[in-house]
């Protein structure tokens, strides 16, 4: 099972790096943008009257909800069982996805989009945390999540 849910979060990955270079039409820009004002564009979502329904839950829904994959990275690395270092290297890895959207003019570099992504992780995170927990479908077995017990050996 770790061998698939491999395979799918490296094409799942593949996709979503497309989507953002590539996808909707995006091509090269010589002009590269960059907000750095954190949660302003959050809160024109929330606040401006002319942005349509979709264009909200694609910006904010779609941010969150499509990065949460990233947070059951534990299934495939044992290191990213624990909090701080998933959230270290997603953070390093979604900065440099943004900062490289800036450098190649494909897409707009934005902090909030760094927040949003990082939300899903974290929401991802603990809904992988619950699901071993309470060994939803056997995920305990199926992924070999066993916690390891040292043997004492008395001489």
């Amino acid at each position: 099972m770790k061998r698939y849910f491999a395979v799918f979060i490296t094409v799942y990955t593949i996709f979503l790096l497309y989507m953002m270079f590539f996808g909707s039409g995006r091509e090269a820009s010589d002009v590269s943008y960059i907000q750095m004002e954190p949660f302003m564009t959050i809160q024109k979502f929330f606040t401006d009257t002319k942005i349509n329904n979709e264009d909200f839950l694609v910006n904010i829904i779609g941010n969150i909800f499509v990065f949460s994959p990233f947070g059951w990275l534990g299934l495939c690395l044992k290191k990213f069982n624990k909090f701080i270092p998933t959230s270290f290297y997603f953070l390093l890895i979604i900065t440099s996805v943004e900062t490289l959207q800036y450098i190649t003019g494909r897409g707009i570099a934005d902090i909030d989009d760094i927040f949003l992504n990082t939300l899903g992780m974290i929401i991802g995170f603990f809904l992988f945390k619950y699901a071993t927990c309470k060994n939803i479908a056997n995920i305990k077995f199926h992924f070999q999540l066993f916690e390891e017990k040292s043997l004492r050996t008395t001489s």
